[in-house]
């Protein structure tokens, strides 16, 4: 009998491991899962002005999408969904490698509303930190409305690089 409690026992931890093993594994951060999501950056617009650009980034392996808002800068006019095709470039900060994604996902802005760029592609090599390095590189270029706009930061990404 006592033999069959052992084994009972035994039976019963090595399951309880196997779950507790089982819902650790699940709840670790995917592979390749990029930091910091949310970023910020300065960017100068020309004539529509300068604007801090709010960027949240996510990461599933190569393929990682950034979210783009300028948010001090607000339209005189609305502009339609999917109008607006973005580019916004980031440079390694080790090879000075530049990482592009691309996009015309915006969603409709309101007049008086703050610009929202919307979702950018872009493909990544994990490993990689980019930013925008705040060097005077024309890193945010926007085509709205038949009109081309080209942003240049003005810092770096705060509060730190994207690592991929």
């Amino acid at each position: 009998m006592r033999r069959t409690r052992r084994k009972l026992r035994a039976a019963v931890i090595a399951t309880a491991c196997a779950v507790l093993m089982a819902g650790t594994v699940a709840l670790a951060p995917g592979a390749g899962a990029v930091t910091p999501t949310w970023a910020s950056a300065q960017y100068d617009c020309g004539n529509l002005g300068s604007s801090p650009a709010d960027f949240i980034a996510t990461q599933n392996g190569t393929d990682a999408t950034i979210i783009v808002e300028l948010p001090s800068l607000t339209m005189p006019v609305s502009i339609p969904a999917y109008s607006v095709t973005t580019t916004l470039v980031l440079y390694d900060t080790n090879t000075w490698t530049p990482t592009t994604f691309t996009g015309s996902l915006n969603p409709p802005v309101a007049a008086g509303d703050p610009l929202y760029l919307g979702w950018l592609q872009g493909t990544v090599t994990p490993g990689s930190t980019l930013d925008t390095f705040g060097s005077g590189l024309n890193g945010l270029t926007f085509v709205m409305l038949g009109i081309t706009f080209t942003c240049t930061a003005t810092s770096p990404l705060f509060p730190s690089s994207y690592q991929f």
